[in-house]
């Protein structure tokens, strides 16, 4: 389970989302490098990110990469996270966090 410290509280009252980006997207990509099925990995990232109130649903998904954010639609949060989580055979497994404030229409 990941450490409630990356919890969307956490995001939204931070002075450095960058540097809270950067220490999830650390622990992520331990987990994604060591994972045996690393598509079931990434849904069990997206599951944990949820469980500390991040609004995520799956942007886009392929056999090698998922990208996860806030639903546009109906936004939940004033910020949001996105995660995307490559696997590709012939690239080393990756993943970039980064949290956005949302426009004002």
């Amino acid at each position: 389970m990941l450490d409630p410290c990356f919890s969307y509280e956490s995001f939204a009252q931070t002075r450095d989302q960058t540097r809270l980006s950067c220490e999830l997207e650390q622990v992520l990509a331990v987990r994604l490098k060591s994972a045996a099925a690393p598509d079931a990995e990434g849904h069990r990232i997206a599951t944990e990110l949820r469980a500390l109130g991040h609004d995520l649903w799956s942007f886009d998904e392929s056999t090698d990469f998922q990208i996860w954010c806030g639903d546009w639609k109906s936004p939940k949060h004033p910020g949001e996270l996105t995660v995307t989580i490559s696997y590709r055979d012939e690239e080393p497994r990756s993943v970039s966090v980064a949290f956005l404030a949302r426009k004002s229409p």
